[in-house]
């Protein structure tokens, strides 16, 4: 095996520590822990609470869209209109309709 890669590696035991050391050390990777637990519920609460504005938003537009639809499909056009026919060399060639 590599001397060099030997040198680089360490292992870290509770042997040659003091009680108090380990108690501290069980403290601080138990508090650590908790904040782990309590940083990843507050990110889980953050993105459902994303989720659920954003479906309430896709929600509210296509209703919007729909009930817009919905009016346009039951209304009728109204209006006037004039035909208007081509004087001169461009005009067409059969007679007008009577």
């Amino acid at each position: 095996m590599n001397r060099h890669y030997q040198d680089r590696t360490r292992i870290y035991t509770f042997a040659g520590r003091s009680f108090l050391e380990r108690v501290l050390l069980g403290i601080v990777g138990l508090a650590i822990l908790v904040l782990a637990f309590f940083f990843l519920t507050i990110a889980l609460v953050a993105g459902a609470l994303l989720a659920g504005v954003i479906l309430a938003r896709w929600w509210w537009l296509t209703r919007k869209f729909r009930a817009a639809r919905a009016a346009q499909a039951d209304e009728i056009i109204e209006g006037e209109y004039t035909t208007v026919e081509p004087d001169g060399p461009d005009r067409l060639t059969r007679p007008p309709e009577r």
